[in-house]
């Protein structure tokens, strides 16, 4: 499955995914010629199109719940707590910390 990562709610920053190698983020080609928009994270300029990991990568992490709300969650969409990208999917749609979104692309 991938996920479109929202700028500011209204600029496709690009894609993210996951397989048997580890995760990926992908820019836009439009959102990094775009000199209105900032990189999504620090370790993720826009002066490198591709970024790989083995973890998900930490500015997405980040606006995941914590704690007690977390677990409220995961019991609630029945997933498990340690499961970040299944929360990912379902929790960062809208209101989240900071400015980035997650959408699911329909494949």
């Amino acid at each position: 499955m991938k996920l479109r990562v929202i700028y500011k709610g209204e600029h496709n920053a690009g894609v993210l995914w996951r397989d048997e190698t580890g995760y990926h983020f992908e820019y836009e080609d439009e959102f990094i010629s775009n000199e209105n928009t900032f990189p999504i994270s620090v370790n993720m300029p826009k002066s490198q199109k591709r970024f790989n990991s083995d973890r998900l990568f930490a500015n997405f992490q980040s606006i995941l719940s914590e704690g007690f709300n977390r677990e409220l969650q995961c019991k609630a969409l029945g997933i498990d707590t340690n499961d970040d990208w299944s929360l990912l999917i379902y929790t960062c749609g809208k209101d989240t910390i900071g400015a980035i979104t997650i959408k699911k692309i329909e494949e």
